[in-house]
């Protein structure tokens, strides 16, 4: 899968058709990662980004790329991690790109998922233990009143009185 370079000089995809029109009619070339180069009149327009000066193909990508926290993240396998909470756990990357697309080293975090009727919820962190209190913290953020209202329903009933 391809996705949008953040190191790509245009904003929008008019800005990019337009430069991108203006050089294939120009003689202009587009480099692949592996240093090969193509002229631009053989291109499709969304296989390449201008980045650093020059038309280049953005490299497939194997992995989803997840949104998490505002963190763009790679999931990788689920984790075999059994406790008492509804979390389900994933080994993890956060996503760095160079001038042909996303590139990922290693899974080095943790991320913890939990699924309700209205939305995913996720957490992440360097191991299950941060990534389960980042997620129970925006749950509980979330679901405090609640929580509250189930966890204090007889000290509220004696209040009452």
């Amino acid at each position: 899968m391809r996705y949008k370079n953040p190191l790509s000089e245009y904003d929008t995809e008019y800005e990019k058709k337009i430069a991108f029109i203006k050089d294939k009619n120009s003689g202009s070339y587009a480099y692949k990662s592996d240093g090969t180069k193509v002229k631009l009149s053989e291109v499709n327009f969304n296989t390449v980004e201008f980045i650093g000066g020059l038309w280049r193909f953005q490299d497939d990508f194997k992995y989803n790329i997840q949104l998490i926290r505002d963190r763009e993240m790679i999931l990788g396998k689920k984790l075999d991690y059994k406790e008492k909470t509804f979390f389900e756990y994933y080994e993890a990357s956060t996503i760095k790109y160079n001038c042909y697309g996303p590139i990922f080293t290693k899974f080095d975090m943790v991320v913890a998922k939990y699924v309700t009727d209205m939305q995913t919820h996720w957490g992440y962190g360097n191991n299950v233990s941060e990534a389960r209190a980042f997620l129970g913290i925006k749950l509980y953020d979330k679901y405090k009143d609640l929580i509250h209202s189930v966890a204090c329903k007889n000290l509220r009933s004696k209040r009452k009185k």
